[in-house]
């Protein structure tokens, strides 16, 4: 079993990490009424430095969803990045991590469950998770029987817990069947994304993504891939409909994520993606993708350097 770290961060204090509690009965865990962001950083192996990848924008999207569900917190994005460094400066593990801001909403009046209520709450964990050891070798996927959730119903644009029961059910569904991982179909049968990824395809030289009206949440890496692509293949990337047999025809496939980061996909239902081996593009895409989160390229706003000086946590 992994060791827990030492802290996490709470409505504006460094805490030990088995102090870090949200009430049974707050929306936020009753209900799934919450909001959540997740940032990777790395450690550089050239210059030592933890760098905590595109804090900003995720903030951005984190303040998106908020707004979509009434939500006001207590602190500014300054304020939520000086934790984020904070945090991981405390537990100094030493290792690439993973941070995970929540902001939820706390016990309403009455303990009414659905009733609005203006008290949230934030928490900021931090843990060790390594790269897949897939990564560079690629995953089997399937097309999972779930549809994905809507726009009239359960936003995807939305990074709120709630969510990711559609995620979960598929998931544990391909787990089953033998898949490490699925993708969801949206509502009109056509490709959505995979549990908590973003799907990438490459067809005769172009990369191609669904568009944000597909059911998707719209990511950050697929975006970082985007830029990069550009940038370095000259090769944009081009938002539309993907239909399920066109999965079969891509010369490559990969997930996008915070946590998959560029994960390839050799195969969907035992059909071999181009050919069954992680591709060229998705190749060089992963080393380009390493420079950035590494703060080797010079992409203003990227990358945030975590000064590793112990922090004294009072008692």
């Amino acid at each position: 079993m992994t060791t827990a770290p030492a802290y996490a961060w709470q409505n504006g204090k460094l805490i030990p990490w088995d102090e870090c509690v949200v009430h049974a009965r707050s929306q936020g865990a009753f209900w799934g009424a919450n909001v959540f962001e997740g940032i990777r950083a790395y450690v550089s192996p050239d210059d030592g430095v933890t760098y905590a990848f595109r804090v900003q924008d995720h903030l951005d999207r984190l303040r998106r969803s908020m707004k979509s569900l009434h939500m006001e917190i207590d602190h500014s994005d300054a304020e939520l990045t000086d934790a984020c460094t904070e945090l991981v400066r405390a537990n100094a593990f030493g290792v690439d991590v993973h941070v995970c801001i929540v902001a939820y909403f706390d016990l309403a009046p009455d303990f009414d469950s659905l009733g609005y209520t203006p008290e949230t709450g934030v928490h900021i964990t931090s843990t060790v998770v390594p790269r897949s050891p897939a990564y560079r070798d690629g995953v089997a996927a399937t097309v999972s029987s779930w549809r994905r959730i809507s726009d009239d119903a359960m936003p995807p644009r939305i990074k709120t817990g709630a969510n990711y029961h559609n995620s979960r059910l598929a998931q544990h569904e391909a787990m089953r069947n033998g898949f490490a991982t699925t993708l969801l179909l949206n509502q009109r049968g056509t490709v959505s994304e995979a549990p908590g990824s973003c799907v990438v395809m490459v067809r005769a030289g172009e990369l191609v993504t669904p568009p944000g009206t597909s059911g998707v949440l719209e990511g950050i890496t697929v975006n970082t891939t985007a830029t990069l692509a550009e940038r370095f293949l000259d090769m944009p990337m081009r938002h539309r409909e993907i239909d399920r047999t066109e999965l079969h025809a891509a010369d490559e496939l990969f997930l996008c994520g915070t946590k998959s980061e560029l994960l390839p996909i050799t195969s969907v239902d035992r059909i071999p993606i181009g050919t069954g081996s992680i591709g060229p593009v998705t190749r060089e895409l992963q080393d380009r993708y390493d420079d950035a989160v590494l703060g080797r390229l010079d992409q203003p706003g990227w990358c945030t350097p975590v000064p590793m000086t112990r922090t004294e946590v009072p008692a």
